[in-house]
This record gives C-alpha cells, structure tokens and sequence, in this order.
C-alpha cells in the first residue's frame, strides 16, 4: 500500500510541478512589474513625474526670490507698493494713468492687446 503511494506520488508530482510554475509565470505576467508594459507604465508615470516636479521647482524658485526680495531691510518701498497693487489689484486715486494708442504690428496682423 505504501509503495503504491509512493508511486502515484511520483508521478503527480511532475505535472503539479509543471502547472505550479505555468500558473506563476501566467499570472506575473498579468499582474506583474516586470514586463515590457509594466515597464512602459513605469518610464511613462516617471516623465509625468519629472515634467511636473520641473514645474513645481520653478514655481518655489520664483517664490524664493519674491521672498528674498522682500524680507529684511533689502525692501524697497516702490517694489512693495507695486507688489501689494498687484495682489490687492487696487489703485491709488492720485495715479495717473495714460492709455496708449493701439499700434499696428508691421506684418499687418491684429494689434497687440496692450497690458
């Protein structure tokens, strides 16, 4: 009894074998992160990635040096004034202001709006 058990073992056991690896192999591929897709998701998540940290960098650059420019007693007072008009988007009464004519571009085209 024992030896034919032992010999139904050994001759299950290489089909399991067999269908133990197909089944791991078939499903890395289908859910793995090691393919040719997984990879191609990978390179194209990280170019996402770096193109909107190269954004944000220049964003905290650009911050960094309003910053900078206005802290400690480096403040000019005009650049401040300027600077707080912009963000409050007020005007004083006593300013002057001039609207300049509309001038036509030298290729003919549609003037250019005036900021």
């Amino acid at each position: 009894m024992l030896r034919a058990f032992k010999n139904r073992l050994r001759a299950i056991m290489p089909p399991l074998i067999f269908l133990g690896i197909t089944w791991y192999f078939a499903w890395n591929a289908v859910h793995g992160t090691r393919g040719l897709e997984a990879q191609h998701v990978q390179r194209t998540e990280l170019s996402q990635a770096q193109t909107a940290f190269t954004s944000i960098d220049a964003q905290r650059s650009l911050w960094e040096t309003k910053i900078a420019t206005l802290s400690g007693q480096s403040v000019a007072r005009d650049m401040l004034d300027d600077e707080s008009r912009l963000v409050l988007n007020l005007a004083d009464p006593a300013d002057l202001v001039v609207q300049l004519p509309k001038t036509q571009p030298a290729d003919g085209s549609a003037p250019a709006p005036n900021n």
